[in-house]
């Protein structure tokens, strides 16, 4: 058996995240049992698209099982076929939390991955096939995550891309998640919304850059995207 630890790269790694053989190893900062529960919930209903809880070693690491393949280290353009796939694999974690205990002890519909963009999906074959990182999970509305996924997949708010493309692109990610109520208007609607609170993260964190950029994000997804698809009254597109 192979016991030499390898630092993990890509991504947006939490420092001193070690792989072991088939197995990666993480310190254990927080409680984090709820997160545990939730990777073991996940493998008791069939799905495979994150790793297996595994235990704790003896230095205090939580064990989990190891998914093969690439992790990008930020956002970039994903093509048509990479959006699709990220968003049936939102959609299939999401079916498989539905009842999950904390989902339905507090009434919300789902739990939130919060984070879901291409610095925590797992690529394989050029496709996204796993998720990991769950340190901000919180059971919420699909919506919720859904803005924020078309927010990182998209990156909404680059201005290399036209209005029109943009639109083309989050139509393609509303149908492949394919749940009624879930449509492209109602995505951007709380893409901006994902954007604003990143933006007020950034200012109350001291981070003014982050902050920044996801303010300007916002203001381009609205004028763009937004009130395109569902018109504010403001006549914002008469700015554009």
């Amino acid at each position: 058996m192979n016991n030499a630890e390898m630092l993990l790269m890509g991504g947006r790694v939490t420092a001193n995240v070690v792989r072991v053989g088939d197995t990666v190893r993480r310190p254990i900062t927080a409680d984090r049992t709820q997160i545990h529960d939730l990777l073991v919930h996940l493998e008791e209903r069939g799905f495979g698209g994150t790793p297996r809880y595994l235990g704790v070693d003896d230095q205090n690491r939580e064990i989990l099982s190891f998914l093969p393949g690439s992790v990008p280290s930020d956002l970039g353009h994903f093509h048509d076929a990479q959006l699709v796939a990220a968003a049936a694999l939102l959609r299939r974690f999401h079916d498989a939390t539905a009842d999950f205990p904390l989902v339905r002890n507090s009434g919300a519909e789902v739990i939130c991955h919060n984070d879901w963009g291409p610095p925590n999906a797992v690529f394989l074959d050029d496709l996204p096939c796993g998720l990991i990182d769950f340190d901000t999970i919180a059971p919420g509305l699909r919506l919720w995550d859904l803005g924020y996924s078309a927010f990182a997949w998209l990156d909404l708010g680059n201005a290399d891309y036209t209005g029109d493309e943009q639109i083309r692109r989050l139509c393609l990610l509303a149908g492949a998640y394919g749940v009624p109520g879930c449509s492209a208007a109602q995505i951007a609607i709380y893409a901006v919304a994902r954007q604003s609170a990143l933006a007020v993260s950034g200012r109350v964190q001291g981070k003014t850059e982050m902050a920044d950029w996801a303010l300007s994000a916002a203001s381009w997804t609205i004028l763009n995207v937004t009130e395109r698809l569902s018109p504010t009254g403001y006549a914002l597109c008469s700015c554009v």
